[in-house]
């Protein structure tokens, strides 16, 4: 059975992550719409449950969604993981006939971000206790003595937020290429990168290896952090078969959280400064967090990151043969 709806979504205020911080600076803004589709094929004969969680992009002070549709092959439900707090869609399709497809129709209005960097009030770390969630390692982004010992070398005895997040976006930036040759990239695996470092060269990845290391290092400045998974937006309109963009944000007292795109500054060099406290609009976010659990909860183990892809299980084990495409229109402008 297929399920047609077609929702108005309100804004979402919940969590200091998406709060709108009034000295957050809005510049940029477009409209653009979405449509998401999974075909999943190869389920093998004789299964006995297909289960699926789709990443549902959270409202928040850079988006809004401000219509959806949803073209399901079951029934399906909204949830939200217990932790980090991402929006999922999750269904549980007929497995008979080995193949179930999906599709998520989206209007999107996105913001550019710039953070107000001049309201560092000179606080040299958070409580603890209150930003525990976004000061604690992850499975791959880990906190171990090569990092801290990098970490510090980073941050070169620097005071004050600003200048420590700066001084390591600057180090990641140094030692760091974008670079999707080397096995292994794709992960967020900081033991890697640091292994590489230390034999004198640099880490190679892509977003999600930069942002990966610079979490693991800005947080054993005590300072709290949260990766963040989304796809690109180009301008006009296009079709994409995977792919996906990540970026991070950190916390600073008295302006709220502060955006960095290092992979982009490290493709852009012209755009260091911009993408240390902004981000543009050219992006959609889906998810945030490591080590997610989802909701209801997945057989196999907490996921890396969730998102743009959708998580399929059968009879209990992950199963990766889909197919998840992104085509998307500029409506900010006539056609």
């Amino acid at each position: 059975m297929k399920r047609l709806v077609s929702v108005w979504i309100s804004i979402l205020v919940a969590a200091v992550l998406i709060v709108l911080s009034p000295q957050d600076v809005l510049a940029g803004m477009r409209t653009f719409e979405v449509v998401y589709t999974v075909e999943a094929r190869g389920i093998p004969q004789g299964s006995r449950k297909v289960r699926v969680w789709v990443p549902y992009p959270p409202d928040d002070r850079t988006q809004t969604i401000l219509d959806m549709e949803i073209d399901s092959p079951a029934p399906f439900r909204v949830g939200y993981d217990k932790r980090w707090g991402n929006r999922m869609i999750y269904f549980e399709p007929d497995p008979a006939g080995g193949t179930f497809g999906f599709s998520m129709r989206l209007v999107v209005e996105r913001r550019e971000l710039s953070a107000d960097l001049d309201r560092d009030v000179g606080i040299e770390a958070v409580d603890r206790d209150a930003f525990s969630l976004y000061l604690e390692p992850s499975r791959l982004a880990v906190h171990d003595a090569r990092v801290k010992s990098l970490s510090a070398k980073a941050a070169g005895g620097r005071k004050g937020i600003i200048a420590r997040a700066r001084a390591v976006y600057d180090f990641v930036l140094r030692n760091m290429d974008y670079d999707k040759n080397v096995p292994g990239w794709g992960r967020g695996d900081v033991r890697r990168v640091c292994v590489a470092i230390a034999g004198g060269g640099k880490g190679k990845g892509n977003c999600t290896d930069f942002h990966s290391f610079f979490t693991s290092l800005l947080q054993i400045q005590s300072i709290p952090v949260v990766f963040e998974m989304g796809i690109p937006i180009g301008a006009g309109s296009a079709e994409a078969r995977g792919g996906y963009h990540c970026w991070a944000s950190f916390f600073l007292p008295g302006s709220g959280w502060v955006p960095v795109d290092i992979s982009e500054a490290e493709k852009n060099p012209s755009m260091r400064d911009y993408y240390f406290g902004s981000i543009d609009a050219d992006r959609l976010l889906f998810s945030r967090g490591r080590d997610i659990v989802l909701e209801p909860p997945q057989s196999a183990g907490p996921l890396n990151y969730f998102g743009p892809d959708p998580y399929i299980e059968v009879d209990g084990r992950p199963f990766s043969g889909f197919i998840r495409r992104v085509r998307y229109r500029d409506l900010s402008v006539a056609p």
